[in-house]
């Protein structure tokens, strides 16, 4: 239920509960006053006629004061006088006892409500008769209470109607002035807090009142200010972030390149003196045409040998931002492997890719292929003599870890593993953080596993490390996988 609703609901049952108690005191009052004046006016009318009675018994006798009593009955039609002996003899039976008429006081009264011999309820009133040294009766005063119950029953029935109009009246002032005061600015500040939560900040609200309300929109206005502000040195920061962290990459990638050109210069070596002797024979004319053309078939095989090495690593040390499109992992794998394996056959190290099946994942080629070149090239390293390092590719279910978020799914993995010396624990929490190296000078920056940890973060997959010293480490690389591709080249 909205605001405005709650707060009317509260105020009109507030409200109600006021008019209602004052509507019940009211007719209480109200009833109250009516008897009382009706009390009073019989207790006066009686003690004028008993003081007539009075007069005339002491002045004409008895007979002569019974005869104004009947007198006054038949002229009166709301009340009726009637004469009650001291013995409490009457025409019809009393609503009390007579010991009740004989303790009231000279200048007293009795009044009480109740049903004599016709049945109906009425008020009876008595007043007590003197003469002088006797007390011979009581006149009673009655009159019918039907006249009392419809004026109660009015005052009810006015008090109820006043009550519900006022409730009415109320509830619908209530509704429109918190429509206005409240439903109206609350509104637009869920409006603007829409906005905000969808990212767009402009557009100040203003309210044309002053209170809370417009006081928290000012406050929404000065925190899309700051929000604005706060975004813009966020997009620089962040930018100055990317433009440092592809220079790391590529300062990475060099190094590696630098490493490689050791490596790579045996195989340029071969071919080119193979080609140098070829080509010197053919130049001189020491062969014949038939092995002139099967030399310079030998000369172009070289050269194409040459060339694909030489590519593949123009392209590793090329700079670039990521570019995903959906590739097979083993494929890229093997690649850098081949790429990798003269600088492992130098330290006598065998680097195996097991998983020839494809397997599919968006990812960026050239970066995947970056963070299995430090991990892989980190392996070789970590070995002082001969051995190996299988790199395996496959598919497994697994739940992320908390700091990447997400759902259980099916994630490529990409496990490393040397038969090195291992890591020490201390050292494992500080594996990925730039320029941290257990190395010898001159093996190494420090950067490698900073920028294959960047780069795997950036493609929404995690990294976890295994090590025993003395028996070598296994490094897992996840990432999400794909489908793999239609054969038309549509992704599935």
């Amino acid at each position: 239920m909205n605001l405005v609703p709650k707060l009317s609901m509260t105020f009109i049952a507030g409200v109600s509960v006021i008019l209602a108690v004052n509507g019940y005191l009211r007719v209480r009052r109200e009833v109250a006053l009516f008897e009382s004046d009706r009390i009073h006016d019989d207790v006066q009318v009686g003690k004028t006629l008993a003081a007539a009675i009075t007069t005339v018994w002491q002045a004409d006798g008895e007979e002569r004061a019974m005869s104004l009593v009947k007198h006054a009955d038949a002229q009166q039609g709301r009340l009726r006088f009637r004469w009650i002996s001291a013995k409490g003899d009457a025409p019809d039976p009393l609503p009390v006892q007579p010991e009740a008429l004989a303790s009231i006081p000279a200048d007293g009264s009795l009044s009480l409500v109740g049903a004599a011999g016709s049945g109906e309820d009425r008020r009876y009133t008595f007043v007590p008769v003197f003469l002088p040294g006797a007390r011979p009766g009581s006149l009673e005063v009655s009159e019918p209470m039907a006249a009392e119950r419809t004026y109660i029953r009015r005052t009810i029935v006015d008090t109820v109607a006043t009550t519900l109009t006022l409730d009415g009246v109320c509830a619908t002032l209530a509704m429109l002035v918190g429509a206005f005061i409240v439903g109206r600015p609350m509104g637009a500040l869920m409006e603007k807090a829409r906005r905000i939560g969808g990212g767009e900040f402009g557009g100040p609200l203003r309210l044309r009142q002053s209170d809370e309300i417009s006081r928290l929109a000012a406050e929404m206005n000065a925190m899309c200010e700051r929000l604005v502000a706060a975004n813009e040195r966020a997009t620089i920061e962040m930018q100055a972030r990317v433009t440092m962290l592809e220079q790391l990459r590529h300062a990475d990638r060099l190094m590696t390149v630098g490493k490689l050109a050791s490596g790579i210069a045996h195989e340029l070596g071969t071919p080119l003196n193979v080609i140098e002797a070829r080509a010197s024979m053919i130049a001189n004319g020491e062969t014949t045409l038939e092995e002139s053309v099967t030399y310079a078939r030998v000369v172009v095989r070289g050269a194409e040998r040459m060339t694909r090495i030489i590519r593949q690593l123009l392209a590793f040390a090329r700079p670039g931002t990521l570019q995903k499109s959906r590739c097979d992992v083993v494929t890229v794998a093997q690649r850098t492997v081949e790429l990798l394996r003269p600088l492992a056959e130098k330290r006598s190290v065998v680097i195996r890719v097991e998983g020839l099946a494809p397997v599919y994942a968006d990812a960026d080629a050239g970066q995947l292929e970056q963070a299995i070149t430090n991990l892989t090239m980190n392996a070789a390293q970590a070995m002082n003599g001969a051995g190996r390092v299988d790199v395996t590719i496959d598919q497994a279910r697994a739940h992320p870890p908390a700091d990447v978020g997400g759902t259980e799914r099916d994630y490529l993995r990409i496990r490393v593993r040397d038969e090195g010396c291992g890591i020490p624990p201390e050292h494992l929490p500080r594996l990925f953080e730039p320029f941290f190296t257990t190395k010898d000078v001159g093996e190494g920056t420090g950067l490698g596993l900073a920028v294959t940890y960047g780069i795997i973060r950036e493609h929404g997959g995690w990294i976890d490390v295994a090590s025993e010293v003395g028996r070598g480490t296994t490094f897992t690389i996840h990432i999400p996988s794909a489908a793999m591709p239609s054969p038309l080249g549509r992704r599935s």
